[in-house]
């Protein structure tokens, strides 16, 4: 995979089993997962070769002054328009109640700088106090100042 990327967009979808849920279905909270898909360019480090090269040859190493892409994630904050619970009015970070189902660790991480994009499948640690419509927001800062933002269909959790 080429070195460097961009980052140029985000999609937030919520799926249950694998599906997208749509807006005004319902789901359990325990069904739920929130994934975020970074939209990236990706490039190598080095120009195109001319076209008299086959299409498969040896690259050289890395300069030694390399470091990776200069897109790192600065915060990742996921909130809902609606209230989840008494601590989590609309509106409110619902960071502390979702888990990084590929780590199975609380957000935000700090990936390192030479790092593919972050783009995790999340999920909630507890249902909302009440049967009710949610519809969740993702922030998705980068240190270089680019700011993303998506949302989720507005849909029912259970």
């Amino acid at each position: 995979m080429p070195s460097f990327f961009d980052v140029q967009g985000l999609i937030f979808n919520a799926t249950q089993q694998g599906r997208a849920i749509a807006a005004g279905e319902s789901a359990a909270a325990t069904d739920i997962q929130l994934l975020v898909q970074l939209q990236a360019r990706y490039y190598g480090q080095q120009p195109a070769r001319s076209s008299w090269l086959p299409a498969a040859y040896a690259c050289s190493p890395l300069d030694a002054g390399y470091k990776g892409s200069e897109e790192v994630l600065d915060s990742l904050v996921v909130r809902s328009a609606y209230a989840y619970d008494a601590a989590h009015p609309a509106g409110a970070s619902l960071n502390d109640l979702l888990v990084d189902q590929g780590n199975s660790l609380p957000l935000p991480p700090k990936p390192a700088p030479n790092q593919m994009p972050y783009a995790p499948v999340l999920r909630l640690r507890q249902a909302p106090s009440q049967v009710g419509p949610q519809q969740f927001v993702v922030r998705y800062r980068l240190t270089n100042g680019e700011i993303y933002t998506a949302r989720t269909p507005v849909f029912t959790v259970r």
